[in-house]
Protein backbone atom coordinates (compact mmCIF):
# COMPACT_ATOMS: atom_id res chain seq x y z
CA UNK A 1 0.00 0.00 0.00
CA UNK A 2 1.48 3.27 -0.94
CA UNK A 3 2.55 5.79 2.08
CA UNK A 4 2.00 9.37 2.35
CA UNK A 5 5.25 9.90 0.38
CA UNK A 6 3.93 7.70 -2.35
CA UNK A 7 0.71 9.90 -2.87
CA UNK A 8 3.00 13.47 -2.42
CA UNK A 9 5.21 12.76 -5.20
CA UNK A 10 2.52 11.21 -7.58
CA UNK A 11 0.31 14.26 -7.05
CA UNK A 12 2.74 17.31 -7.23
CA UNK A 13 4.53 16.29 -9.93
CA UNK A 14 2.80 18.63 -12.67
CA UNK A 15 4.34 20.98 -10.05
CA UNK A 16 7.42 19.97 -10.78
CA UNK A 17 7.87 19.70 -14.33
CA UNK A 18 5.79 23.43 -13.89
CA UNK A 19 9.79 24.12 -12.07
CA UNK A 20 11.59 22.75 -14.31
CA UNK A 21 9.91 24.40 -17.38
CA UNK A 22 10.86 27.87 -15.07
CA UNK A 23 14.32 27.05 -14.94
CA UNK A 24 15.21 25.32 -18.16
CA UNK A 25 15.12 26.06 -22.18
CA UNK A 26 12.55 24.64 -23.50
CA UNK A 27 14.39 21.29 -25.03
CA UNK A 28 16.42 20.27 -21.75
CA UNK A 29 12.84 21.16 -20.09
CA UNK A 30 10.90 18.68 -22.08
CA UNK A 31 13.90 15.65 -21.88
CA UNK A 32 14.46 16.35 -17.90
CA UNK A 33 10.71 15.87 -17.07
CA UNK A 34 10.24 13.00 -19.63
CA UNK A 35 13.66 11.13 -18.12
CA UNK A 36 12.40 12.13 -14.59
CA UNK A 37 9.01 11.03 -14.15
CA UNK A 38 9.95 8.05 -15.73
CA UNK A 39 12.69 7.04 -13.11
CA UNK A 40 11.66 8.94 -10.17
CA UNK A 41 7.54 8.62 -9.93
CA UNK A 42 5.63 5.55 -8.07
CA UNK A 43 4.66 2.66 -10.38
CA UNK A 44 1.98 0.57 -9.62
CA UNK A 45 -0.74 3.33 -8.73
CA UNK A 46 -2.53 5.70 -10.19
CA UNK A 47 -6.33 7.01 -10.71
CA UNK A 48 -9.10 6.28 -12.49
CA UNK A 49 -11.65 8.96 -14.70
CA UNK A 50 -14.50 8.93 -16.69
CA UNK A 51 -14.12 8.35 -20.23
CA UNK A 52 -10.38 7.92 -20.24
CA UNK A 53 -7.77 5.24 -18.96
CA UNK A 54 -6.27 4.68 -15.49
CA UNK A 55 -3.59 7.58 -15.24
CA UNK A 56 -0.56 6.47 -14.01
CA UNK A 57 3.34 7.87 -14.23
CA UNK A 58 3.36 7.36 -17.31
CA UNK A 59 0.55 9.27 -18.18
CA UNK A 60 0.93 11.40 -15.97
CA UNK A 61 4.05 12.59 -16.83
CA UNK A 62 2.99 12.78 -20.62
CA UNK A 63 -0.12 14.94 -19.99
CA UNK A 64 2.04 17.50 -17.75
CA UNK A 65 4.73 17.94 -19.89
CA UNK A 66 2.82 18.59 -22.89
CA UNK A 67 0.47 20.79 -21.04
CA UNK A 68 4.00 23.23 -19.91
CA UNK A 69 5.31 23.01 -23.05
CA UNK A 70 2.42 23.99 -24.93
CA UNK A 71 2.31 27.08 -22.00
CA UNK A 72 5.78 28.05 -22.59
CA UNK A 73 5.30 28.11 -26.48
CA UNK A 74 2.33 30.71 -26.30
CA UNK A 75 3.79 32.38 -23.76
CA UNK A 76 7.31 32.73 -25.09
CA UNK A 77 6.55 32.04 -28.85
CA UNK A 78 8.32 35.02 -30.64
CA UNK A 79 11.64 34.47 -27.98
CA UNK A 80 11.76 30.76 -28.78
CA UNK A 81 11.90 31.67 -32.54
CA UNK A 82 8.66 29.99 -33.40
CA UNK A 83 7.03 31.72 -36.83
CA UNK A 84 4.10 33.61 -37.34
CA UNK A 85 1.05 32.34 -38.65
CA UNK A 86 2.03 34.67 -41.87
CA UNK A 87 5.16 33.31 -42.05
CA UNK A 88 3.82 29.71 -42.09
CA UNK A 89 1.56 30.52 -44.60
CA UNK A 90 4.69 31.82 -46.53
CA UNK A 91 7.19 28.72 -45.60
CA UNK A 92 3.77 26.47 -46.90
CA UNK A 93 3.54 28.42 -50.67
CA UNK A 94 7.11 28.48 -50.75
CA UNK A 95 8.20 24.91 -50.32
CA UNK A 96 4.89 23.74 -51.97
CA UNK A 97 3.29 20.35 -50.97
CA UNK A 98 3.89 18.04 -47.95
CA UNK A 99 6.57 15.46 -48.21
CA UNK A 100 6.22 11.84 -48.47
CA UNK A 101 7.46 11.21 -44.87
CA UNK A 102 4.47 13.88 -43.29
CA UNK A 103 2.10 11.87 -44.98
CA UNK A 104 3.46 7.98 -44.08
CA UNK A 105 3.15 9.48 -40.44
CA UNK A 106 0.00 11.00 -40.86
CA UNK A 107 -1.78 7.67 -42.30
CA UNK A 108 -0.36 5.97 -39.02
CA UNK A 109 -1.33 8.55 -36.88
CA UNK A 110 -5.01 8.58 -38.31
CA UNK A 111 -4.71 4.58 -37.84
CA UNK A 112 -3.08 4.49 -34.63
CA UNK A 113 -6.92 6.14 -33.37
CA UNK A 114 -9.05 4.54 -35.72
CA UNK A 115 -7.89 1.18 -34.70
CA UNK A 116 -9.07 0.99 -31.25
CA UNK A 117 -12.72 2.29 -32.07
CA UNK A 118 -12.76 -0.63 -34.60
CA UNK A 119 -11.45 -3.35 -32.35
CA UNK A 120 -14.00 -2.21 -29.96
CA UNK A 121 -16.97 -2.34 -32.40
CA UNK A 122 -15.74 -5.94 -33.87
CA UNK A 123 -15.83 -7.35 -30.15
CA UNK A 124 -19.48 -6.71 -28.29
CA UNK A 125 -19.69 -10.41 -27.10
CA UNK A 126 -18.60 -11.61 -24.17
CA UNK A 127 -15.81 -14.28 -23.25
CA UNK A 128 -17.15 -16.88 -21.19
CA UNK A 129 -14.49 -19.43 -19.73
CA UNK A 130 -16.48 -21.50 -16.77
CA UNK A 131 -16.84 -18.91 -13.63
CA UNK A 132 -14.38 -16.33 -15.29
CA UNK A 133 -16.96 -13.93 -17.79
CA UNK A 134 -15.71 -11.27 -19.64
CA UNK A 135 -18.23 -8.87 -20.57
CA UNK A 136 -18.11 -7.42 -24.50
CA UNK A 137 -16.86 -4.22 -25.20
CA UNK A 138 -18.76 -1.09 -25.55
CA UNK A 139 -19.07 2.35 -27.57
CA UNK A 140 -17.93 3.40 -23.78
CA UNK A 141 -15.08 1.60 -24.03
CA UNK A 142 -14.07 2.91 -27.67
CA UNK A 143 -13.77 6.61 -25.87
CA UNK A 144 -10.83 4.99 -23.08
CA UNK A 145 -8.81 3.28 -25.85
CA UNK A 146 -9.14 6.18 -28.33
CA UNK A 147 -8.14 8.78 -25.12
CA UNK A 148 -5.05 6.15 -24.11
CA UNK A 149 -3.80 6.28 -27.95
CA UNK A 150 -3.87 10.00 -27.92
CA UNK A 151 -1.86 10.43 -24.53
CA UNK A 152 1.04 7.38 -25.88
CA UNK A 153 1.29 9.41 -28.82
CA UNK A 154 2.09 12.91 -26.73
CA UNK A 155 5.52 12.11 -26.63
CA UNK A 156 5.91 11.70 -29.86
CA UNK A 157 4.45 14.79 -30.75
CA UNK A 158 6.25 16.72 -28.76
CA UNK A 159 9.32 14.73 -30.51
CA UNK A 160 8.60 15.12 -33.83
CA UNK A 161 7.46 19.46 -33.54
CA UNK A 162 10.14 20.36 -30.47
CA UNK A 163 13.24 17.95 -30.94
CA UNK A 164 14.04 17.74 -34.54
CA UNK A 165 18.09 19.74 -34.67
CA UNK A 166 20.92 17.91 -34.21
CA UNK A 167 21.57 20.45 -31.04
CA UNK A 168 18.17 18.65 -29.35
CA UNK A 169 19.74 15.10 -29.90
CA UNK A 170 22.93 16.22 -28.14
CA UNK A 171 20.69 17.63 -25.08
CA UNK A 172 18.92 14.02 -25.25
CA UNK A 173 22.06 12.15 -25.26
CA UNK A 174 23.50 14.43 -22.30
CA UNK A 175 20.25 14.43 -20.25
CA UNK A 176 20.26 10.50 -20.17
CA UNK A 177 23.98 10.36 -19.23
CA UNK A 178 23.62 12.50 -16.46
CA UNK A 179 20.30 11.33 -15.33
CA UNK A 180 21.33 7.66 -14.93
CA UNK A 181 25.00 8.85 -13.50
CA UNK A 182 23.29 9.81 -10.39
CA UNK A 183 20.62 7.38 -10.35
CA UNK A 184 23.32 4.35 -11.07
CA UNK A 185 24.26 5.24 -6.89
CA UNK A 186 20.83 4.17 -5.86
CA UNK A 187 21.13 0.75 -8.34
CA UNK A 188 24.33 0.18 -6.73
CA UNK A 189 23.43 0.36 -3.39
CA UNK A 190 20.43 -2.16 -4.32
CA UNK A 191 22.80 -4.22 -6.05
CA UNK A 192 25.00 -4.80 -2.43
CA UNK A 193 21.56 -4.43 0.26
CA UNK A 194 19.06 -5.89 -1.97
CA UNK A 195 15.97 -3.80 -3.55
CA UNK A 196 14.81 -1.90 -0.98
CA UNK A 197 14.62 1.82 -1.61
CA UNK A 198 10.65 1.49 -2.90
CA UNK A 199 9.70 0.39 -0.20
CA UNK A 200 11.53 2.43 1.87
CA UNK A 201 10.67 5.37 0.83
CA UNK A 202 6.87 4.68 -1.27
CA UNK A 203 6.11 1.91 0.96
CA UNK A 204 5.73 -0.73 -0.95
CA UNK A 205 7.24 -3.01 -3.58
CA UNK A 206 6.50 -3.10 -7.58
CA UNK A 207 7.56 -6.28 -8.01
CA UNK A 208 8.34 -10.22 -6.81
CA UNK A 209 11.17 -10.11 -4.50
CA UNK A 210 12.29 -13.28 -5.85
CA UNK A 211 12.29 -12.48 -9.66
CA UNK A 212 15.34 -9.99 -8.73
CA UNK A 213 17.80 -12.51 -6.76
CA UNK A 214 20.15 -13.29 -9.50
CA UNK A 215 23.75 -15.25 -9.39
CA UNK A 216 24.03 -14.88 -5.64
CA UNK A 217 22.79 -11.36 -5.34
CA UNK A 218 20.05 -9.06 -6.16
CA UNK A 219 19.16 -7.09 -9.95
CA UNK A 220 18.31 -3.60 -8.79
CA UNK A 221 15.15 -2.22 -9.46
CA UNK A 222 15.16 1.91 -8.01
CA UNK A 223 11.51 3.52 -8.23
CA UNK A 224 10.99 1.76 -11.54
CA UNK A 225 8.00 -1.31 -11.93
CA UNK A 226 10.72 -4.15 -12.54
CA UNK A 227 14.35 -4.13 -12.79
CA UNK A 228 14.48 -5.93 -16.16
CA UNK A 229 12.83 -1.79 -17.36
CA UNK A 230 16.24 -0.46 -15.30
CA UNK A 231 18.34 -2.71 -17.54
CA UNK A 232 16.96 -1.65 -20.89
CA UNK A 233 17.62 2.25 -19.77
CA UNK A 234 21.03 1.18 -18.62
CA UNK A 235 21.54 -0.35 -22.21
CA UNK A 236 19.97 2.58 -23.50
CA UNK A 237 21.85 5.34 -21.89
CA UNK A 238 25.51 3.16 -22.42
CA UNK A 239 24.41 3.58 -26.26
CA UNK A 240 24.02 7.22 -26.09
CA UNK A 241 27.13 7.90 -23.94
CA UNK A 242 29.10 6.49 -26.90
CA UNK A 243 27.22 8.53 -29.09
CA UNK A 244 28.08 11.87 -26.91
CA UNK A 245 31.49 10.77 -26.36
CA UNK A 246 31.57 10.19 -30.32
CA UNK A 247 30.24 13.15 -31.62
CA UNK A 248 32.12 14.87 -29.08
CA UNK A 249 35.11 13.62 -29.94
CA UNK A 250 34.59 14.55 -33.42
CA UNK A 251 36.43 18.01 -32.72
CA UNK A 252 32.50 20.08 -30.94
CA UNK A 253 34.10 19.60 -27.31
CA UNK A 254 35.55 18.08 -24.41
CA UNK A 255 35.06 14.07 -24.63
CA UNK A 256 36.88 12.60 -21.67
CA UNK A 257 34.61 12.98 -18.58
CA UNK A 258 31.91 11.08 -21.17
CA UNK A 259 34.44 8.18 -21.90
CA UNK A 260 34.56 7.91 -17.70
CA UNK A 261 31.10 7.96 -17.80
CA UNK A 262 30.55 4.91 -20.53
CA UNK A 263 32.91 3.14 -18.34
CA UNK A 264 30.81 3.83 -14.85
CA UNK A 265 27.54 3.03 -16.87
CA UNK A 266 28.41 -0.51 -18.19
CA UNK A 267 30.64 -1.64 -15.10
CA UNK A 268 26.48 -0.77 -13.42
CA UNK A 269 24.65 -2.67 -15.77
CA UNK A 270 27.43 -5.88 -15.26
CA UNK A 271 26.62 -5.38 -11.54
CA UNK A 272 22.67 -5.26 -12.30
CA UNK A 273 22.87 -9.04 -13.82
CA UNK A 274 20.24 -7.96 -16.91
CA UNK A 275 21.86 -10.31 -19.42
CA UNK A 276 19.87 -9.38 -22.22
CA UNK A 277 19.94 -5.68 -21.87
CA UNK A 278 23.93 -5.97 -21.72
CA UNK A 279 24.02 -8.04 -24.31
CA UNK A 280 22.09 -5.52 -26.41
CA UNK A 281 24.38 -2.93 -25.17
CA UNK A 282 28.27 -4.94 -25.99
CA UNK A 283 26.48 -6.10 -29.39
CA UNK A 284 25.63 -2.10 -30.71
CA UNK A 285 28.14 -0.49 -28.30
CA UNK A 286 30.62 -1.18 -31.21
CA UNK A 287 29.56 0.36 -34.36
CA UNK A 288 28.46 3.52 -32.39
CA UNK A 289 32.39 3.88 -31.80
CA UNK A 290 33.76 2.07 -34.61
CA UNK A 291 31.55 3.29 -37.84
CA UNK A 292 30.38 6.25 -39.11
CA UNK A 293 26.99 7.44 -39.40
CA UNK A 294 25.70 5.41 -43.02
CA UNK A 295 26.98 1.85 -40.93
CA UNK A 296 24.96 3.00 -38.39
CA UNK A 297 21.99 3.78 -39.90
CA UNK A 298 22.03 0.95 -41.93
CA UNK A 299 22.04 -1.59 -38.90
CA UNK A 300 19.33 0.29 -37.24
CA UNK A 301 17.10 -0.16 -40.43
CA UNK A 302 18.25 -3.91 -40.47
CA UNK A 303 16.81 -4.51 -37.15
CA UNK A 304 13.89 -2.16 -37.45
CA UNK A 305 12.56 -4.36 -40.31
CA UNK A 306 13.26 -7.50 -38.43
CA UNK A 307 10.96 -5.78 -35.61
CA UNK A 308 8.00 -4.56 -37.67
CA UNK A 309 8.06 -8.21 -39.27
CA UNK A 310 8.94 -10.07 -35.93
CA UNK A 311 5.09 -11.65 -35.56
CA UNK A 312 5.03 -12.57 -39.16
CA UNK A 313 8.36 -14.59 -38.87
CA UNK A 314 7.88 -16.07 -35.76
CA UNK A 315 4.01 -17.22 -37.30
CA UNK A 316 6.38 -18.87 -40.07
CA UNK A 317 8.80 -20.15 -38.34
CA UNK A 318 11.26 -18.34 -39.54
CA UNK A 319 12.76 -16.72 -35.56
CA UNK A 320 14.73 -20.23 -34.64
CA UNK A 321 13.64 -20.33 -31.27
CA UNK A 322 14.77 -23.78 -30.55
CA UNK A 323 18.43 -22.95 -31.39
CA UNK A 324 18.14 -19.78 -29.04
CA UNK A 325 16.99 -21.93 -26.56
CA UNK A 326 19.80 -24.21 -27.05
CA UNK A 327 22.08 -21.71 -26.89
CA UNK A 328 20.96 -19.92 -23.66
CA UNK A 329 20.52 -23.40 -21.70
CA UNK A 330 24.67 -24.08 -22.75
CA UNK A 331 25.19 -20.96 -20.06
CA UNK A 332 22.00 -21.05 -17.52
CA UNK A 333 19.15 -23.40 -17.07
CA UNK A 334 17.41 -21.11 -15.27
CA UNK A 335 17.16 -18.56 -18.34
CA UNK A 336 16.75 -21.33 -21.03
CA UNK A 337 13.84 -22.15 -18.59
CA UNK A 338 12.21 -18.89 -18.62
CA UNK A 339 13.05 -18.24 -22.05
CA UNK A 340 11.48 -21.19 -23.11
CA UNK A 341 8.39 -20.38 -20.74
CA UNK A 342 7.96 -17.31 -22.67
CA UNK A 343 8.35 -18.82 -26.08
CA UNK A 344 5.49 -21.21 -25.22
CA UNK A 345 3.01 -18.58 -24.30
CA UNK A 346 3.81 -17.01 -27.22
CA UNK A 347 2.60 -19.82 -29.47
CA UNK A 348 -0.43 -20.15 -28.15
CA UNK A 349 -1.10 -16.27 -27.70
CA UNK A 350 -0.06 -15.12 -31.70
CA UNK A 351 -3.07 -18.75 -32.39
CA UNK A 352 -5.30 -17.03 -30.92
CA UNK A 353 -4.46 -13.15 -32.33
CA UNK A 354 -4.72 -15.13 -35.62
CA UNK A 355 -8.23 -15.73 -35.13
CA UNK A 356 -9.15 -12.36 -35.44
CA UNK A 357 -5.84 -11.00 -37.20
CA UNK A 358 -6.59 -7.82 -37.96
CA UNK A 359 -8.58 -6.15 -35.26
CA UNK A 360 -7.49 -8.04 -32.09
CA UNK A 361 -9.66 -9.03 -29.24
CA UNK A 362 -9.33 -5.64 -27.44
CA UNK A 363 -8.31 -4.86 -23.87
CA UNK A 364 -9.52 -6.25 -20.63
CA UNK A 365 -7.64 -9.65 -20.67
CA UNK A 366 -9.71 -10.47 -24.03
CA UNK A 367 -6.93 -11.84 -25.52
CA UNK A 368 -5.62 -14.05 -22.91
CA UNK A 369 -6.61 -17.71 -22.91
CA UNK A 370 -8.36 -19.64 -19.72
CA UNK A 371 -9.24 -23.00 -18.95
CA UNK A 372 -12.89 -23.76 -20.28
CA UNK A 373 -13.80 -25.69 -17.03
CA UNK A 374 -11.78 -24.07 -14.17
CA UNK A 375 -11.45 -20.15 -15.81
CA UNK A 376 -7.96 -20.30 -14.76
CA UNK A 377 -5.75 -17.95 -17.13
CA UNK A 378 -3.29 -20.24 -18.88
CA UNK A 379 -1.29 -17.44 -20.58
CA UNK A 380 1.50 -14.93 -19.50
CA UNK A 381 1.81 -11.81 -21.88
CA UNK A 382 5.48 -10.13 -21.83
CA UNK A 383 6.15 -8.77 -24.73
CA UNK A 384 5.15 -5.94 -26.24
CA UNK A 385 4.44 -7.39 -29.64
CA UNK A 386 2.07 -10.12 -28.63
CA UNK A 387 0.18 -7.88 -26.56
CA UNK A 388 -0.61 -5.33 -29.36
CA UNK A 389 -1.27 -7.56 -32.00
CA UNK A 390 -3.42 -9.28 -29.26
CA UNK A 391 -5.71 -6.46 -28.36
CA UNK A 392 -5.62 -4.55 -31.62
CA UNK A 393 -4.79 -7.09 -34.40
CA UNK A 394 -2.58 -6.29 -37.31
CA UNK A 395 -3.72 -2.65 -37.79
CA UNK A 396 -2.65 -1.35 -34.11
CA UNK A 397 0.77 -3.42 -34.79
CA UNK A 398 1.09 -1.53 -37.68
CA UNK A 399 0.10 2.11 -36.46
CA UNK A 400 2.39 1.40 -32.84
CA UNK A 401 5.15 -0.30 -34.79
CA UNK A 402 5.12 1.71 -37.65
CA UNK A 403 5.27 5.34 -35.92
CA UNK A 404 8.51 3.42 -33.90
CA UNK A 405 10.25 1.87 -36.72
CA UNK A 406 9.45 4.07 -39.75
CA UNK A 407 11.51 7.17 -38.56
CA UNK A 408 14.43 4.58 -38.64
CA UNK A 409 13.73 3.93 -41.86
CA UNK A 410 13.52 7.37 -43.51
CA UNK A 411 16.69 8.02 -42.21
CA UNK A 412 18.69 5.20 -43.35
CA UNK A 413 16.71 5.31 -46.98
CA UNK A 414 18.14 8.84 -47.46
CA UNK A 415 21.47 8.52 -45.68
CA UNK A 416 23.40 9.62 -48.31
CA UNK A 417 21.51 12.81 -49.40
CA UNK A 418 20.94 14.18 -45.76
CA UNK A 419 23.36 16.01 -43.21
CA UNK A 420 23.03 13.65 -40.34
CA UNK A 421 25.08 13.99 -37.30
CA UNK A 422 26.94 11.45 -35.36
CA UNK A 423 24.39 12.09 -32.87
CA UNK A 424 21.52 11.72 -34.85
CA UNK A 425 22.64 8.22 -35.89
CA UNK A 426 23.93 7.39 -32.00
CA UNK A 427 19.91 8.45 -31.32
CA UNK A 428 18.57 5.82 -33.67
CA UNK A 429 20.79 3.38 -32.28
CA UNK A 430 19.38 3.82 -28.81
CA UNK A 431 16.09 3.53 -29.77
CA UNK A 432 16.55 0.41 -31.62
CA UNK A 433 18.38 -0.97 -28.51
CA UNK A 434 14.48 -0.30 -27.17
CA UNK A 435 12.90 -1.80 -29.92
CA UNK A 436 14.48 -5.22 -29.99
CA UNK A 437 14.00 -5.36 -26.01
CA UNK A 438 10.38 -4.96 -26.91
CA UNK A 439 10.21 -8.74 -28.44
CA UNK A 440 10.47 -10.42 -24.87
CA UNK A 441 10.00 -7.33 -22.69
CA UNK A 442 7.00 -4.71 -22.77
CA UNK A 443 9.71 -1.49 -21.76
CA UNK A 444 7.43 0.43 -24.40
CA UNK A 445 7.57 3.85 -22.23
CA UNK A 446 6.94 8.09 -23.00
CA UNK A 447 10.93 8.14 -23.39
CA UNK A 448 10.44 5.60 -26.63
CA UNK A 449 8.06 7.80 -28.05
CA UNK A 450 9.97 11.16 -27.81
CA UNK A 451 12.97 9.37 -29.10
CA UNK A 452 10.84 8.05 -32.37
CA UNK A 453 9.24 11.58 -32.99
CA UNK A 454 13.16 13.65 -32.50
CA UNK A 455 13.63 11.44 -35.22
CA UNK A 456 10.91 11.40 -37.53
CA UNK A 457 11.30 15.83 -37.14
CA UNK A 458 14.94 15.39 -38.05
CA UNK A 459 14.09 13.54 -41.23
CA UNK A 460 11.33 15.87 -41.92
CA UNK A 461 13.10 18.61 -41.19
CA UNK A 462 15.81 17.67 -43.26
CA UNK A 463 14.59 16.74 -46.26
CA UNK A 464 12.30 19.89 -46.87
CA UNK A 465 15.51 22.06 -45.81
CA UNK A 466 16.83 20.09 -48.99
CA UNK A 467 13.74 20.93 -51.41
CA UNK A 468 13.07 24.66 -50.05
CA UNK A 469 14.13 27.24 -53.31
CA UNK A 470 16.65 30.10 -52.35
CA UNK A 471 14.56 33.61 -53.74
CA UNK A 472 17.32 36.04 -54.39
CA UNK A 473 20.45 37.06 -52.54
CA UNK A 474 20.98 36.79 -48.86
CA UNK A 475 19.65 40.19 -47.34
CA UNK A 476 20.97 41.61 -43.93
CA UNK A 477 19.14 42.74 -41.50
CA UNK A 478 19.44 44.63 -38.32
CA UNK A 479 16.37 43.45 -36.49
CA UNK A 480 16.16 39.21 -35.92
CA UNK A 481 12.82 39.46 -36.73
CA UNK A 482 12.95 40.54 -39.97
CA UNK A 483 14.47 37.13 -40.85
CA UNK A 484 10.61 35.22 -40.97
CA UNK A 485 10.08 37.76 -44.17
CA UNK A 486 10.20 36.90 -47.06
CA UNK A 487 12.81 39.01 -49.22
CA UNK A 488 11.24 41.34 -51.48
CA UNK A 489 11.91 41.00 -55.15
CA UNK A 490 13.50 44.09 -55.60
CA UNK A 491 16.10 43.24 -52.75
CA UNK A 492 17.55 40.47 -56.13
CA UNK A 493 17.51 42.90 -58.56
CA UNK A 494 20.66 45.16 -59.11
CA UNK A 495 21.00 48.25 -60.80
CA UNK A 496 22.66 48.03 -64.27
CA UNK A 497 26.27 49.40 -63.48
CA UNK A 498 27.97 51.95 -66.38
CA UNK A 499 29.66 50.62 -69.31
CA UNK A 500 31.31 53.81 -70.48
CA UNK A 501 32.88 56.63 -68.05
CA UNK A 502 31.61 60.30 -69.22
CA UNK A 503 33.72 63.06 -69.83
CA UNK A 504 34.81 65.39 -67.06
CA UNK A 505 32.34 67.99 -68.51
CA UNK A 506 29.51 65.86 -68.49
CA UNK A 507 29.54 65.01 -64.70
CA UNK A 508 27.45 68.42 -64.49
CA UNK A 509 24.58 66.34 -65.97
CA UNK A 510 21.94 64.90 -63.93
CA UNK A 511 23.20 61.52 -62.17
CA UNK A 512 19.78 60.24 -62.66
CA UNK A 513 20.43 60.13 -66.60
CA UNK A 514 20.52 56.66 -67.92
CA UNK A 515 24.25 56.54 -69.71
CA UNK A 516 24.01 56.38 -73.51
CA UNK A 517 23.81 53.03 -75.38
CA UNK A 518 27.06 51.44 -76.21
CA UNK A 519 27.66 51.15 -79.84
CA UNK A 520 28.19 47.32 -80.86
CA UNK A 521 30.98 46.60 -83.51
CA UNK A 522 29.55 44.77 -86.56
CA UNK A 523 31.44 41.37 -87.59
CA UNK A 524 31.82 41.11 -91.17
Amino acid sequence: MPNAIAFLVFYTWPLVVYIIFRKQPLVPAIVWSMLLGYIMIPARMGFDLPAVPTITKYELTSLSVGLMAWLKIRAERQALGFPTAAGTRQRTATWGRKSRARVILGILLVLLIIAPMLTVFNNADPIIAGPTFIPGLRPYDALSTIGAALINILPFLLGLWLLKTPESHVTILKVMCIALMAYSLLALWEVRMSPQLNRMLYGFTTSSFLQHMRAGGFRPLVFMDHGLSLGILLSMTILATGALWRHLKAGVGKSGPWLFCLCWLIMTLVLAKSVGALVIALALLPFILLTGVRAQLLLCAILAVVVLLYPMLRGAGYIPTEEIHAFSLERSAERAQSLQFRFDHEDSLLAKANEKPLLGWGSWGRNGIFDKITGEALSVTDGVWIIIIGTSGWLGYIANFGLLTVPILLLALRRRTLDISLATAGLAVVLTANLVDLLPNSALRPLTWLIAGALAGRYIHASEALRQPHVGKAVEVSDPKDVSEPPSPQASIRRPRTLNKQPAQASKTDPNEDPPPRKRRRCV
